[in-house]
């Protein structure tokens, strides 16, 4: 299983959220290459990079930061946050992320989903950013009806290769993930999953490897001291 920190950017700065409400940040870095160093010094390979301005403008808003931690650290880099547009998605994998995270196109724009798939292939995934059952999405503001295993069969139909998915209710809580949901997703499709939300405890981690996720990220436990990176990438990671 893939250990993933995560790294969310607002204003520049290095912050989490609480259930991803934007009027309840915490800084934790003044330079998010700084805590991407950290997090590379420790052992990751991958590193889950929100630009959050992003996520709530429609398009990328801190791609220097980006180029600067992916020239700092040579971590492989999956990047959401704003990527609406194909030319957008383009550059950014140009200037060398690894992988694009599509959310809010997986609902308003299914086309460019298929055809960044049929173009990009594994470089693209989808986040199921979920709040009780049913996909938000513009930075996680706007609520829709759409229920996150018919949107994940959807987008396997698309072409999606890869799947993240995100309690929004227990992100940054410092709780658990939803075991339950993450059961269901896994069985309602044939694609790897990422999970994300609630991971605080070593012991999340080993059930997540149980249920056969791929991949798990964690953000604010590992800037609390809840989670160490690296005995967490020793104990279950790939």
């Amino acid at each position: 299983m893939e250990i993933i920190p995560a790294v969310d950017i607002k204003g520049g700065k290095c912050v989490r959220l609480y259930q991803g409400d934007y009027n309840r940040e915490t800084v934790f870095d003044e330079y998010p290459v700084t805590a991407a160093l950290t997090w590379y010094s420790q052992g990751a390979r991958w590193l889950h990079i929100v630009d959050l301005d992003g996520a709530v403008a429609g398009e990328p808003k801190n791609m220097a930061v980006v180029e600067e931690i992916i020239k700092e650290t040579g971590l492989l880099i999956e990047l959401g946050g704003g990527i609406r547009q194909e030319d957008a998605a383009e550059k950014l994998l140009r200037q060398g992320v690894g992988r694009i995270v599509l959310g809010t196109a997986a609902v308003e724009n299914r086309a460019l989903v298929e055809k960044l798939c049929r173009q990009f292939g594994d470089a693209i995934a989808v986040s199921l950013d979920a709040r009780d059952g049913t996909i938000a999405i513009r930075g996680w503001q706007k609520n829709t009806p759409v229920e996150i295993l018919q949107l994940s069969r959807e987008m396997v139909d698309t072409g999606v290769s890869r799947l993240i998915y995100t309690d929004i209710k227990r992100d940054g809580t410092l709780t658990e993930p939803n075991f339950d949901m993450i059961k269901r997703l896994i069985a309602a499709t044939n694609v790897p999953v990422i999970v994300a939300g609630g991971i605080s405890r070593l012991e999340h981690l080993q059930r997540l490897r149980e249920l056969g996720v791929e991949g798990a990220i964690i953000g604010k436990a590992l800037y609390t001291g809840d989670i160490n990176l690296g005995e967490a990438i020793i104990n279950f990671g790939t």
